[in-house]
């Protein structure tokens, strides 16, 4: 009887490989929306820099948010190789590398924006942080502000190059099968948004497209092939 039950089992589930692309997505999704929700008091301090900079900087509860959410961008630009590189190895198993290029092309130079928007709004809060253990009184506050524009300019920046990888990813995912058709649609909706960009919440949307493009991938064969329930 329990051979019995064991084989029925087998049958009515079987373990197939997740595909490559739904673990960076959706690890990318996460860390993008961490930082951009940790660094919004900061990024919204850009409408009215003359003196929202200094006044934010002199929080310490603000400095800390703003120190993990610099890190969690550090992360997201990691995640974001990793996704490009995940896609262009499955673009390879489909044929599709030629399609695929562009696409990583503009992935990885988002990628290297984010770093460098990632660094300019990490120095600020790492230096003051480093500044109340050695007693240090750092940057002085007017750089300080200077220094975190720059940095809040930059993050808005490289999402333009984002935007495009978001629907060229997109359009070729679509193109092989492995995305459904209305991940186009929800990625010519995240671009427009990230390059008018300029708040917070218009930012937000391409966290919500990562975490689909990973939930929606699919085989090469159009059949998703995470664990669960098959056909016996």
């Amino acid at each position: 009887m329990s051979t019995t039950c064991a084989a029925v089992v087998a049958e009515t589930w079987e373990y197939r490989p997740v595909p490559p692309v739904r673990v960076p997505a959706l690890a990318l999704g996460l860390a993008y929306l961490f930082s951009v929700v940790a660094l919004g008091p900061l990024l919204g301090s850009t409408a009215d820099s003359s003196v929202a900079y200094e006044v934010h900087l002199a929080n310490d509860a603000s400095v800390t948010r703003d120190l993990l959410g610099a890190l969690g961008l550090v992360l997201t630009s990691a995640m974001l190789v990793w996704l490009v590189m995940a896609f262009r190895g499955q673009m390879v198993d489909r044929g599709a590398l030629t399609r695929s290029d562009l696409a990583c092309a503009f992935g990885l130079v988002a990628s290297a924006a984010l770093l460098a928007a990632a660094a300019l709004l990490l120095t600020v809060p790492f230096t003051v942080t480093l500044g109340r253990v050695t007693d240090d009184p750092g940057i002085s506050p007017d750089v300080q502000a200077g220094i975190a524009q720059a940095g809040s300019v930059a993050l808005f920046v490289a999402v333009l190059p984002l935007a495009i990888a978001v629907v060229l990813l997109s359009k070729v995912a679509t193109a092989v099968g492995s995305s459904p058709r209305w991940i186009v649609g929800a990625a010519w909706v995240t671009a427009v948004l990230l390059f008018f960009g300029w708040s917070v919440g218009l930012l937000l949307p391409f966290a919500a497209w990562s975490i689909a493009f990973g939930f929606t991938s699919r085989s090469p064969d159009g059949r998703d092939r995470s664990p669960g329930l098959t056909a016996s």
